[in-house]
């Protein structure tokens, strides 16, 4: 595993670096506002696997999507609610990630199963953070993201734990320290093409209604 900083990572080569070990098929571990992500190309089957290995994951938990905008949302999900597309055109990028049905053409079959085991369904997020959405944008494809912790345990938050846990599963770390705690993204899902919050966080319910009631 390869150590840059942050500062690092934002300048030219470093960068590119990053990139390339994504589209090569490799794991990248880098920080993403609450906590440090895995991430890897979501339609690359080899990378995927690899980093359910290095999560040690055998639960049903939520799979998590990063897509570049909201155009983009279709590659990833299929049958999405018309208040669905409302919340995504209003709130993203933000901290809303919306449960979707996966899109079978999109994502290969061989992965398709260790992903949906939490209700058939896989969340979907355009991030905040403008050197994410930088990344996403050039590399145009969703990564498949999930936090930097074994199943079950604590740890996305401190280089230290990572640099044990994952040293011989990621190709790249981009550190930033220790990442103080903070309030994660609302999780939204849909019933009868009603939304439904599943886990409160930085997205309000009364941010969801006012987006809601907005002009399209």
């Amino acid at each position: 595993m390869r150590t840059i900083e942050l500062q690092e990572m934002m300048r030219g080569s470093e960068f590119v670096n990053v990139r390339s070990c994504i589209e090569s098929g490799g794991i990248v571990c880098l920080p993403c506002r609450s906590s440090y992500r895995i991430i890897a190309d979501l339609t690359n089957p080899k990378a995927v696997n690899a980093l359910l290995f290095s999560k040690h994951r055998t639960a049903k938990a939520p799979s998590l999507v990063f897509i570049s905008n909201y155009d983009a949302l279709k590659t990833v999900a299929s049958n999405i609610p018309s208040k669905a597309k409302k919340l995504a055109k209003h709130l993203w990028p933000g901290e809303l990630t919306i449960r979707f049905e996966p899109n079978e053409e999109t994502i290969p079959a061989a992965i398709l199963r260790p992903l949906t085991k939490a209700g058939g369904k896989i969340g979907v997020r355009v991030p905040s953070e403008p050197w994410l959405l930088k990344l996403l944008r050039e590399l145009d494809r969703p990564l498949l993201v999930s936090s930097a912790n074994r199943e079950k345990k604590h740890g996305a938050s401190s280089p230290a734990l990572i640099q044990k846990n994952f040293m011989s599963h990621v190709g790249i770390f981009v550190n930033a320290g220790d990442i103080p705690q903070s309030t994660p993204s609302t999780v939204l899902d849909f019933i009868d093409g009603e939304p439904v919050i599943k886990r409160e966080g930085s997205i309000t319910q009364n941010q969801i209604d006012v987006a809601l009631m907005m002009e399209d």
